[in-house]
Protein backbone atom coordinates (compact mmCIF):
# COMPACT_ATOMS: atom_id res chain seq x y z
CA UNK A 1 0.00 0.00 0.00
CA UNK A 2 1.45 3.33 -1.08
CA UNK A 3 1.76 5.97 1.97
CA UNK A 4 2.61 9.65 1.67
CA UNK A 5 5.88 10.87 3.17
CA UNK A 6 4.49 11.56 6.54
CA UNK A 7 3.78 7.80 6.18
CA UNK A 8 0.27 7.88 6.07
CA UNK A 9 -1.98 6.41 3.78
CA UNK A 10 -3.10 8.49 0.69
CA UNK A 11 -6.78 9.26 0.51
CA UNK A 12 -8.73 11.96 -1.77
CA UNK A 13 -12.39 12.92 -1.54
CA UNK A 14 -13.56 14.28 -4.71
CA UNK A 15 -16.24 16.87 -4.40
CA UNK A 16 -18.05 18.13 -7.00
CA UNK A 17 -18.23 21.81 -5.47
CA UNK A 18 -18.50 23.45 -1.60
CA UNK A 19 -21.49 22.14 0.11
CA UNK A 20 -21.92 23.31 3.67
CA UNK A 21 -23.29 19.70 5.09
CA UNK A 22 -20.04 18.24 3.87
CA UNK A 23 -17.44 20.46 5.70
CA UNK A 24 -17.55 19.35 9.06
CA UNK A 25 -17.00 15.58 7.89
CA UNK A 26 -14.14 16.78 5.79
CA UNK A 27 -13.18 18.62 9.37
CA UNK A 28 -13.67 15.26 11.41
CA UNK A 29 -11.86 12.98 8.35
CA UNK A 30 -9.00 15.36 8.81
CA UNK A 31 -8.54 14.16 11.90
CA UNK A 32 -7.66 10.62 11.33
CA UNK A 33 -4.30 10.24 12.19
CA UNK A 34 -3.10 7.25 10.45
CA UNK A 35 -4.84 9.42 6.99
CA UNK A 36 -3.19 11.61 4.34
CA UNK A 37 -6.69 13.55 3.58
CA UNK A 38 -7.08 16.18 1.14
CA UNK A 39 -10.69 17.11 -0.90
CA UNK A 40 -10.27 17.55 -4.20
CA UNK A 41 -12.92 20.36 -5.42
CA UNK A 42 -14.31 20.32 -8.87
CA UNK A 43 -15.92 23.54 -9.14
CA UNK A 44 -15.75 26.62 -6.73
CA UNK A 45 -19.46 27.02 -6.70
CA UNK A 46 -20.62 27.48 -3.02
CA UNK A 47 -17.64 30.02 -2.49
CA UNK A 48 -19.15 32.41 -5.39
CA UNK A 49 -22.74 33.54 -5.53
CA UNK A 50 -24.85 30.82 -7.41
CA UNK A 51 -28.12 31.14 -8.83
CA UNK A 52 -30.38 28.29 -7.05
CA UNK A 53 -33.13 27.61 -9.19
CA UNK A 54 -35.05 25.32 -6.06
CA UNK A 55 -34.61 28.16 -3.57
CA UNK A 56 -35.50 30.99 -7.18
CA UNK A 57 -32.25 32.96 -5.92
CA UNK A 58 -28.33 33.64 -5.65
CA UNK A 59 -26.64 32.25 -2.79
CA UNK A 60 -23.83 32.35 -0.98
CA UNK A 61 -23.17 30.08 2.00
CA UNK A 62 -22.21 32.69 5.18
CA UNK A 63 -20.58 29.64 7.15
CA UNK A 64 -16.76 29.16 7.16
CA UNK A 65 -16.04 26.48 4.30
CA UNK A 66 -12.00 26.48 3.28
CA UNK A 67 -11.04 26.24 6.77
CA UNK A 68 -10.16 23.15 9.08
CA UNK A 69 -9.14 20.40 6.26
CA UNK A 70 -6.79 20.28 3.37
CA UNK A 71 -8.06 20.41 -0.51
CA UNK A 72 -7.67 22.00 -3.98
CA UNK A 73 -9.94 23.37 -6.51
CA UNK A 74 -9.29 22.20 -9.95
CA UNK A 75 -10.18 23.51 -13.59
CA UNK A 76 -13.86 22.82 -14.39
CA UNK A 77 -14.18 23.51 -18.10
CA UNK A 78 -17.77 23.06 -18.35
CA UNK A 79 -19.85 26.64 -18.70
CA UNK A 80 -22.47 25.12 -17.34
CA UNK A 81 -22.99 24.87 -13.28
CA UNK A 82 -26.46 23.17 -13.05
CA UNK A 83 -26.47 19.38 -12.51
CA UNK A 84 -26.54 17.78 -15.71
CA UNK A 85 -23.72 15.32 -17.36
CA UNK A 86 -21.33 17.78 -18.65
CA UNK A 87 -21.73 20.00 -15.71
CA UNK A 88 -18.32 18.38 -14.15
CA UNK A 89 -15.39 18.58 -16.71
CA UNK A 90 -12.18 17.90 -15.10
CA UNK A 91 -9.14 16.38 -17.63
CA UNK A 92 -7.04 17.42 -14.60
CA UNK A 93 -8.12 14.90 -12.48
CA UNK A 94 -5.83 12.16 -14.55
CA UNK A 95 -2.63 13.80 -14.21
CA UNK A 96 -3.27 14.34 -10.21
CA UNK A 97 -4.54 10.92 -9.50
CA UNK A 98 -0.86 9.63 -11.53
CA UNK A 99 1.69 12.10 -9.17
CA UNK A 100 -0.44 12.41 -6.15
CA UNK A 101 -1.12 8.24 -6.22
CA UNK A 102 -3.26 7.76 -3.17
CA UNK A 103 -3.97 4.59 -2.06
CA UNK A 104 -8.11 5.55 -1.91
CA UNK A 105 -10.46 7.68 -3.62
CA UNK A 106 -13.74 8.65 -2.53
CA UNK A 107 -16.14 9.06 -4.99
CA UNK A 108 -19.43 10.75 -4.43
CA UNK A 109 -22.25 9.86 -7.02
CA UNK A 110 -21.88 8.71 -11.16
CA UNK A 111 -24.29 11.41 -12.57
CA UNK A 112 -21.39 13.84 -14.28
CA UNK A 113 -18.75 13.38 -16.75
CA UNK A 114 -15.86 13.77 -13.79
CA UNK A 115 -17.22 11.05 -12.16
CA UNK A 116 -15.96 8.67 -15.15
CA UNK A 117 -12.75 10.22 -15.69
CA UNK A 118 -12.39 9.60 -12.03
CA UNK A 119 -13.24 6.17 -11.97
CA UNK A 120 -11.60 4.88 -15.02
CA UNK A 121 -8.52 6.48 -14.09
CA UNK A 122 -8.50 5.33 -10.58
CA UNK A 123 -9.28 1.51 -11.99
CA UNK A 124 -6.25 2.00 -14.58
CA UNK A 125 -3.93 2.81 -11.77
CA UNK A 126 -5.23 0.35 -9.06
CA UNK A 127 -6.16 3.02 -6.82
CA UNK A 128 -9.17 1.25 -4.32
CA UNK A 129 -12.52 3.05 -4.74
CA UNK A 130 -14.80 3.97 -1.99
CA UNK A 131 -18.19 5.15 -3.59
CA UNK A 132 -20.68 7.54 -2.16
CA UNK A 133 -24.02 8.06 -2.71
CA UNK A 134 -27.32 9.25 -1.15
CA UNK A 135 -30.31 7.97 -3.47
CA UNK A 136 -32.84 5.99 -2.56
CA UNK A 137 -35.44 3.72 -4.91
CA UNK A 138 -37.93 5.48 -7.10
CA UNK A 139 -41.30 4.01 -8.52
CA UNK A 140 -39.23 5.19 -12.06
CA UNK A 141 -36.34 2.96 -10.88
CA UNK A 142 -38.57 0.12 -10.97
CA UNK A 143 -40.01 0.57 -14.79
CA UNK A 144 -39.14 -2.18 -17.14
CA UNK A 145 -37.61 0.15 -20.16
CA UNK A 146 -34.38 0.64 -21.83
CA UNK A 147 -33.36 3.45 -19.39
CA UNK A 148 -34.01 0.88 -16.70
CA UNK A 149 -31.66 -1.81 -18.41
CA UNK A 150 -29.22 0.68 -19.48
CA UNK A 151 -28.94 2.75 -15.95
CA UNK A 152 -28.88 -0.46 -14.49
CA UNK A 153 -25.76 -2.37 -16.37
CA UNK A 154 -24.26 1.11 -15.67
CA UNK A 155 -24.74 1.17 -12.04
CA UNK A 156 -23.99 -2.15 -11.19
CA UNK A 157 -20.63 -2.46 -13.61
CA UNK A 158 -19.55 0.75 -11.32
CA UNK A 159 -20.15 -0.77 -8.40
CA UNK A 160 -19.18 -3.98 -8.35
CA UNK A 161 -15.96 -2.22 -9.62
CA UNK A 162 -15.54 0.16 -6.09
CA UNK A 163 -13.65 -1.43 -3.18
CA UNK A 164 -15.98 -0.22 -0.65
CA UNK A 165 -19.82 1.41 -1.05
CA UNK A 166 -21.16 3.30 1.98
CA UNK A 167 -24.77 3.93 2.67
CA UNK A 168 -26.40 6.75 4.74
CA UNK A 169 -29.63 5.47 5.77
CA UNK A 170 -31.42 1.93 5.42
CA UNK A 171 -33.07 3.95 2.36
CA UNK A 172 -30.01 4.38 1.03
CA UNK A 173 -28.57 0.24 1.71
CA UNK A 174 -32.04 -0.62 0.30
CA UNK A 175 -31.19 1.09 -3.35
CA UNK A 176 -27.25 -0.59 -3.27
CA UNK A 177 -29.15 -3.61 -2.66
CA UNK A 178 -31.33 -3.27 -5.81
CA UNK A 179 -28.02 -2.91 -7.39
CA UNK A 180 -26.61 -6.02 -6.26
CA UNK A 181 -23.66 -4.79 -4.00
CA UNK A 182 -22.86 -7.40 -1.77
CA UNK A 183 -23.30 -7.21 2.17
CA UNK A 184 -19.70 -7.38 2.90
CA UNK A 185 -18.84 -4.26 0.60
CA UNK A 186 -21.51 -2.09 2.26
CA UNK A 187 -20.68 0.39 5.10
CA UNK A 188 -22.41 2.68 6.89
CA UNK A 189 -21.70 5.96 6.44
CA UNK A 190 -24.78 7.89 8.30
CA UNK A 191 -26.55 11.01 6.75
CA UNK A 192 -24.76 13.09 9.35
CA UNK A 193 -25.36 17.12 10.46
CA UNK A 194 -22.85 19.11 12.62
CA UNK A 195 -24.70 18.30 15.67
CA UNK A 196 -22.55 20.22 18.04
CA UNK A 197 -23.19 23.27 16.40
CA UNK A 198 -26.50 22.88 16.67
CA UNK A 199 -26.87 21.86 20.09
CA UNK A 200 -24.67 24.58 21.01
CA UNK A 201 -27.33 26.89 19.28
CA UNK A 202 -30.00 25.38 20.89
CA UNK A 203 -28.88 26.57 24.40
CA UNK A 204 -28.25 29.88 23.00
CA UNK A 205 -31.60 30.54 21.84
CA UNK A 206 -33.35 28.77 25.08
CA UNK A 207 -33.95 31.90 26.44
CA UNK A 208 -34.81 33.88 23.88
CA UNK A 209 -37.95 31.77 22.43
CA UNK A 210 -40.51 34.17 23.78
CA UNK A 211 -38.19 37.38 21.91
CA UNK A 212 -37.98 36.02 18.89
CA UNK A 213 -42.25 34.62 18.63
CA UNK A 214 -42.97 38.14 19.59
CA UNK A 215 -40.58 39.47 17.11
CA UNK A 216 -42.35 37.47 14.16
CA UNK A 217 -45.76 38.06 15.59
CA UNK A 218 -46.24 34.08 16.96
CA UNK A 219 -48.78 33.70 20.01
CA UNK A 220 -46.63 32.46 22.77
CA UNK A 221 -49.21 29.82 23.10
CA UNK A 222 -49.18 28.92 19.82
CA UNK A 223 -47.90 25.29 18.32
CA UNK A 224 -45.17 25.97 15.95
CA UNK A 225 -44.62 23.87 13.34
CA UNK A 226 -42.14 24.47 10.99
CA UNK A 227 -41.45 23.63 7.39
CA UNK A 228 -38.17 24.02 6.24
CA UNK A 229 -37.36 23.55 2.72
CA UNK A 230 -37.63 24.43 -0.83
CA UNK A 231 -40.61 25.62 -1.87
CA UNK A 232 -41.17 22.73 -5.05
CA UNK A 233 -44.19 20.46 -5.80
CA UNK A 234 -41.67 17.38 -4.90
CA UNK A 235 -41.27 18.87 -0.61
CA UNK A 236 -45.44 18.93 -0.85
CA UNK A 237 -45.18 22.63 1.48
CA UNK A 238 -48.94 22.58 -0.05
CA UNK A 239 -49.81 19.58 2.04
CA UNK A 240 -49.43 21.16 5.29
CA UNK A 241 -51.53 24.06 4.68
CA UNK A 242 -54.29 21.06 3.53
CA UNK A 243 -53.82 19.46 6.40
CA UNK A 244 -54.06 22.00 8.52
CA UNK A 245 -56.51 23.91 7.21
CA UNK A 246 -59.40 20.98 7.90
CA UNK A 247 -58.80 20.71 11.89
CA UNK A 248 -58.98 23.38 14.49
CA UNK A 249 -56.11 25.69 13.76
CA UNK A 250 -56.95 28.74 15.83
CA UNK A 251 -53.72 27.95 17.68
CA UNK A 252 -51.31 26.58 15.05
CA UNK A 253 -49.07 29.05 13.54
CA UNK A 254 -46.62 27.81 10.19
CA UNK A 255 -43.47 28.77 10.42
CA UNK A 256 -42.14 28.79 6.42
CA UNK A 257 -38.65 28.74 5.56
CA UNK A 258 -37.16 28.82 2.38
CA UNK A 259 -38.45 29.90 -1.09
CA UNK A 260 -39.27 28.88 -4.54
CA UNK A 261 -41.49 28.45 -7.30
CA UNK A 262 -44.50 26.79 -5.07
CA UNK A 263 -44.22 30.50 -2.77
CA UNK A 264 -47.50 31.98 -4.47
CA UNK A 265 -49.65 28.90 -4.40
CA UNK A 266 -49.27 28.45 -0.65
CA UNK A 267 -49.26 32.49 0.12
CA UNK A 268 -52.35 32.32 -1.38
CA UNK A 269 -53.58 29.07 0.01
CA UNK A 270 -52.68 30.42 3.30
CA UNK A 271 -54.46 33.72 2.66
CA UNK A 272 -57.65 32.52 1.59
CA UNK A 273 -58.25 29.84 4.48
CA UNK A 274 -57.17 32.55 7.03
CA UNK A 275 -54.42 29.68 8.23
CA UNK A 276 -51.99 31.82 10.13
CA UNK A 277 -48.68 31.11 8.49
CA UNK A 278 -45.32 33.00 8.59
CA UNK A 279 -43.31 33.41 5.72
CA UNK A 280 -39.21 34.69 6.76
CA UNK A 281 -37.86 33.52 3.20
CA UNK A 282 -34.70 31.70 2.41
CA UNK A 283 -32.40 31.88 5.59
CA UNK A 284 -28.59 31.12 5.42
CA UNK A 285 -26.85 29.16 8.36
CA UNK A 286 -26.13 31.88 10.23
CA UNK A 287 -29.91 32.62 10.51
CA UNK A 288 -31.69 29.78 11.17
CA UNK A 289 -31.15 28.31 14.12
CA UNK A 290 -33.59 30.77 15.65
CA UNK A 291 -36.25 29.58 13.60
CA UNK A 292 -35.72 25.91 14.86
CA UNK A 293 -35.50 27.28 18.52
CA UNK A 294 -39.25 28.63 18.15
CA UNK A 295 -40.96 25.25 16.75
CA UNK A 296 -42.51 22.58 18.31
CA UNK A 297 -42.89 20.03 15.35
CA UNK A 298 -40.87 19.83 12.56
CA UNK A 299 -42.23 18.84 8.90
CA UNK A 300 -40.98 16.19 6.06
CA UNK A 301 -43.52 15.29 3.67
CA UNK A 302 -41.58 15.16 0.26
CA UNK A 303 -42.54 13.00 -2.41
CA UNK A 304 -38.96 12.18 -2.64
CA UNK A 305 -35.72 12.96 -0.13
CA UNK A 306 -33.12 10.37 0.49
CA UNK A 307 -31.67 12.66 3.03
CA UNK A 308 -32.93 15.80 3.73
CA UNK A 309 -30.15 17.47 6.95
CA UNK A 310 -32.98 19.52 7.76
CA UNK A 311 -34.39 16.52 9.46
CA UNK A 312 -31.23 15.96 11.28
CA UNK A 313 -30.67 19.90 12.18
CA UNK A 314 -34.63 19.70 13.56
CA UNK A 315 -33.81 16.91 16.11
CA UNK A 316 -30.81 18.77 17.50
CA UNK A 317 -33.14 21.46 18.84
CA UNK A 318 -35.25 18.74 20.32
CA UNK A 319 -38.44 18.69 17.63
CA UNK A 320 -40.43 16.01 17.12
CA UNK A 321 -41.01 15.04 13.53
CA UNK A 322 -43.97 14.49 10.79
CA UNK A 323 -41.90 12.37 7.97
CA UNK A 324 -43.57 10.91 4.78
CA UNK A 325 -42.09 7.38 4.43
CA UNK A 326 -40.27 7.30 1.18
CA UNK A 327 -37.63 10.01 3.01
CA UNK A 328 -34.40 7.82 3.08
CA UNK A 329 -34.34 8.56 6.76
CA UNK A 330 -37.37 8.48 7.97
CA UNK A 331 -37.24 4.89 9.36
CA UNK A 332 -34.43 5.59 10.96
CA UNK A 333 -34.57 8.69 12.64
CA UNK A 334 -38.33 8.88 13.15
CA UNK A 335 -39.44 5.87 15.91
CA UNK A 336 -43.54 5.82 15.37
CA UNK A 337 -44.57 7.88 18.70
CA UNK A 338 -41.58 7.91 20.22
CA UNK A 339 -39.98 11.50 18.69
CA UNK A 340 -42.73 11.20 15.81
CA UNK A 341 -45.18 9.94 13.15
CA UNK A 342 -44.32 8.30 9.48
CA UNK A 343 -47.03 8.77 7.09
CA UNK A 344 -47.58 8.32 3.46
CA UNK A 345 -46.74 10.72 0.64
CA UNK A 346 -49.87 12.79 0.00
CA UNK A 347 -52.13 11.68 2.92
CA UNK A 348 -53.69 15.05 4.17
CA UNK A 349 -56.01 13.37 6.52
CA UNK A 350 -53.13 11.37 8.19
CA UNK A 351 -51.18 14.20 8.49
CA UNK A 352 -53.67 16.06 9.65
CA UNK A 353 -54.59 13.77 12.29
CA UNK A 354 -51.14 13.75 13.77
CA UNK A 355 -51.38 17.70 13.75
CA UNK A 356 -54.62 17.22 15.90
CA UNK A 357 -53.28 14.74 18.00
CA UNK A 358 -50.03 16.90 18.89
CA UNK A 359 -51.46 19.98 19.18
CA UNK A 360 -53.82 18.62 21.85
CA UNK A 361 -51.82 16.93 23.61
CA UNK A 362 -49.07 19.52 23.63
CA UNK A 363 -47.59 17.82 27.18
CA UNK A 364 -45.80 15.19 25.00
CA UNK A 365 -43.52 17.46 23.33
CA UNK A 366 -41.17 17.49 25.35
CA UNK A 367 -40.46 13.73 25.67
CA UNK A 368 -40.79 13.28 22.38
CA UNK A 369 -38.23 16.14 21.56
CA UNK A 370 -35.98 14.32 23.88
CA UNK A 371 -35.80 11.02 22.42
CA UNK A 372 -34.92 12.49 18.83
CA UNK A 373 -32.35 14.50 20.57
CA UNK A 374 -31.11 10.73 22.09
CA UNK A 375 -31.55 9.02 18.04
CA UNK A 376 -29.88 12.34 16.58
CA UNK A 377 -26.37 12.26 18.80
CA UNK A 378 -25.78 8.77 16.98
CA UNK A 379 -25.99 10.03 13.62
CA UNK A 380 -22.23 11.62 13.74
CA UNK A 381 -19.85 13.37 11.68
CA UNK A 382 -17.25 11.10 14.27
CA UNK A 383 -19.18 7.98 13.27
CA UNK A 384 -18.37 8.52 9.09
CA UNK A 385 -14.73 9.07 10.62
CA UNK A 386 -15.07 5.79 12.11
CA UNK A 387 -15.82 4.30 9.05
CA UNK A 388 -13.27 5.56 7.08
CA UNK A 389 -10.69 4.53 9.44
CA UNK A 390 -11.39 0.86 9.68
CA UNK A 391 -11.41 0.70 6.10
CA UNK A 392 -8.06 2.30 5.49
CA UNK A 393 -6.68 0.36 9.10
CA UNK A 394 -8.41 -2.74 8.81
CA UNK A 395 -8.99 -3.55 4.84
Amino acid sequence: MLKSKNNKIRLLYFASHFIQYNIGLFRAMSQIKSLDFQVIFEDRAGLKPTYNKDFNQIIVWDNDLINGYKHKIIKNYSMNFLGNFFSRINPSIIPLLIFEKPSYVILHGYTRLSDWILFYTAKLLNIKIIFRGEATLKKIDLIKSWKYKFKNFVISHLLKNCYKVLYSCSGNKQYWKYYKVENEKLLFFPCAVDNEFFQSKSAEYQSKRKEIKNTLGIDEDDLVILFLAQFSKHKRPLDLLKAVNIIDNKKITLLFVGDGVEKKNIENFAKRNKIKAKFVGFKNQSEISKYYSVSDLSIVISEYDPSPKAMNEAMNFKLPIIVTDVVGTAYDLVKEGENGFIVKVGDINKISQKIDYVNKNKNILSEMGRKSLDIVNQWTFKKNAETIEKIVDRF
